[in-house]
């Protein structure tokens, strides 16, 4: 029976695309409950053009989860404070589409979680009922203290890339970047947060 269910869900998911251009293939998890995990392949923005193209670039906190979504593309919608925006103007609190749900992940993207501070370059939604104050994510990178380190992989992070710091050695990261870091299935390099913003505000 379990068989039967993989083989409907990897029919429907693996002829659906996102806005953001993803592409799922499907692969599950058997256990006491049915997981199913995406693995993607999506466009790839430099910082520079995904900037240039977004509608709001900001620093924000991870609130707690609105809802999810099983149509097509499995998603999962988020609330989040603004802690500072770097481009657009936004409102106290604005709702972070993501690619995954808890139940349906994505294999490259770790799901926001509650408490978690990120730097995110986004556009505005078009998919949802209500698409006020609504965006989805063109680049993200998580941050702690001064460092950061991308978590959506989606191209190079800058198309200079002596602009911005990276940390070399793992003695000198944050605890948090480190084990975000080490969590990824792909490399990611950690970043000095100040000139990943110096950045962001050079390329308006």
């Amino acid at each position: 029976m379990k068989n039967k269910i993989i083989l409907a869900l990897a029919m429907v998911l693996t002829i659906a695309s996102s806005a953001v251009g993803t592409k799922t293939y499907l692969s599950a998890k058997e256990g006491e409950n049915l997981q199913c995990v995406i693995s993607a392949s999506r466009e790839e923005y430099e910082l520079d053009d995904s900037i240039e193209q977004a509608d709001a670039v900001a620093e924000i906190k991870i609130n707690g989860i609105v809802g999810e979504f099983d149509e097509g593309i499995p998603q999962t919608l988020h609330r989040a404070s603004v802690i500072k925006a770097y481009k657009g103007e936004l409102p106290e609190e604005i709702n972070v589409l993501q690619d995954g749900t808890r139940q349906m992940p994505f294999s490259d993207t770790p799901l926001f979680k509650e408490g978690e501070r990120y730097i995110l370059v986004m556009k505005k939604t078009v998919s949802l009922k209500d698409n006020d104050n609504s965006y989805w994510v063109l680049k993200e990178y998580f941050v702690s203290g001064n460092q950061a380190v991308e978590t959506l992989p989606t191209g190079e992070f800058a198309a200079e890339e002596t602009a911005i710091d990276t940390y070399d050695s793992a003695k000198s990261w944050n605890r948090a970047v480190s084990y975000k870091e080490a969590a990824l299935p792909y490399d990611s390099e950690v970043l000095d947060k100040s000139d990943l913003v110096e950045y962001i505000e050079g390329v308006q």
